[in-house]
């Protein structure tokens, strides 16, 4: 007669605690634990690394019973959006490429035009017409002249002005007017001007902004009245861009320029040069 020793052996692991824990597959399809900070005392923290500008650094996950680390990457763009889900927090953490727009993330899908680390490109161009001189009737007019021109090119939404001019006036810098986005500055043909707005006004210029709206190559003086990291230059600025008086003078940049040059053209013993002369101007997607 055998003897079934099973029972005992599982008995004596459930006396002594010892019974084996299984490790369940995560939403990943790798095997995992998560610990959830919803009602309970203890927390997870999660980082997600993506398309950067520089390293991202390692991320950290942590469950009961299991702890797990996986390697940064090391890409060009701008950092996207991770988060530490504390204790006592709650609601998802912002991961990008997971299809799911969260948190700070303005889109996060694959093949979805213009999106980079989970931040939409803003779109920069310089006009195709340099003949204006001071007198556009203000920035707003300087605004719906970006705008009319990217209309005919057909970079307009739903007819929806989304451009504003690289101007500054006695009441507001350039820098002041732009929405400062954490994302890249693209070129009508695809170029990176800029990573992001810090990189913007830090100097670190990638390309010339001398591609226009029709993504053709225009190398012209640039009305701007404005320093590289976006501060007004001193004047009155043709009367904030009012007047063609040849008595009144304003700064211009070099749109082949791929330094400060390219806001505040150093390099000509005539800038700032008078109202009366005519240049171009720069647009920018804002926001």
């Amino acid at each position: 007669m055998h003897t079934r020793t099973r029972p005992a052996a599982l008995l004596l692991l459930w006396t002594t605690g010892c019974l084996p824990v299984i490790q369940g597959v995560g939403p990943e399809g790798d095997a995992s634990t998560r610990s959830s900070t919803e009602g309970s005392s203890g927390g997870s923290t999660e980082a997600a690394s993506s398309d950067s500008t520089g390293t991202a650094g390692s991320g950290s996950e942590t469950g009961s019973g299991a702890s797990g680390t996986s390697g940064g990457t090391t890409t060009t763009g701008p950092v996207a959006t991770t988060g530490t889900v504390s204790e006592g927090s709650t609601g998802p953490v912002a991961v990008c490429g997971d299809g799911v727009v969260e948190g700070e993330e303005e889109c996060d899908g694959p093949g979805q035009t213009a999106c980079f680390g989970c931040v939409f490109d803003r779109l920069v161009f310089v006009t195709s017409k340099s003949d204006h001189g001071g007198d556009f009737a203000g920035h707003a007019d300087m605004d719906y002249y970006c705008n009319h021109l990217a209309a005919v090119a057909g970079l307009l939404m739903n007819s929806q002005p989304r451009f504003k001019a690289w101007v500054s006036t006695t009441t507001q810098s350039a820098g002041e007017r732009m929405y400062h986005s954490p994302g890249r500055y693209v070129l009508r043909n695809g170029l990176v001007f800029a990573q992001s707005w810090d990189a913007l006004v830090g100097g670190e210029i990638l390309n010339a902004l001398n591609v226009d709206e029709n993504s053709e190559t225009k190398n012209a003086s640039v009305w701007t009245d404005t320093r590289p990291d976006g501060t007004a230059m001193p004047g009155n600025h043709c009367e904030d861009w009012t007047s063609p008086d040849f008595a009144l003078k304003a700064y211009i940049g070099d749109s082949a320029a791929v330094d400060g040059n390219w806001t505040l053209y150093i390099g000509d013993a005539t800038n700032p040069r008078t109202c009366l002369n005519t240049s171009a101007l720069y647009c920018f997607e804002s926001p």
